[in-house]
């Protein structure tokens, strides 16, 4: 048998972005309509972050690539992550 662990959780690292005025204008309507609709008051950083979250979650191209990259059925992301990191290129910030 053959366990699955969960991985470890890693440190949130920072994302800055400059968006085009339309993208930030369509978000700012985004948020109107989840309140209107779902009558919930949510922040634009937080609806960003699980659009960009399911959006990588639901890209079945990037699963396939992910899986067969060597290591990936025994580490994961997470052992991607702690290799990258040691190389410095995770936990770096991003302007």
């Amino acid at each position: 048998m053959k366990l699955k662990l969960k991985d470890k959780e890693l440190p949130p690292a920072q994302l800055r972005l400059t968006l085009p005025g339309n993208l930030k204008a369509s978000l700012d309507e985004y948020l109107v309509y989840l309140r209107d609709t779902s009558h919930c008051e949510a922040e634009l950083k937080e609806v960003a972050l699980e659009m960009l979250r399911q959006f990588v979650e639901a890209d079945r191209e990037f699963k396939a690539w992910r899986m067969k990259r060597p290591g990936a059925e025994v580490s994961g992301v997470q052992g991607r992550m702690v290799e990258e990191r040691q190389n410095g290129a995770a936990g770096a910030k991003i302007s």
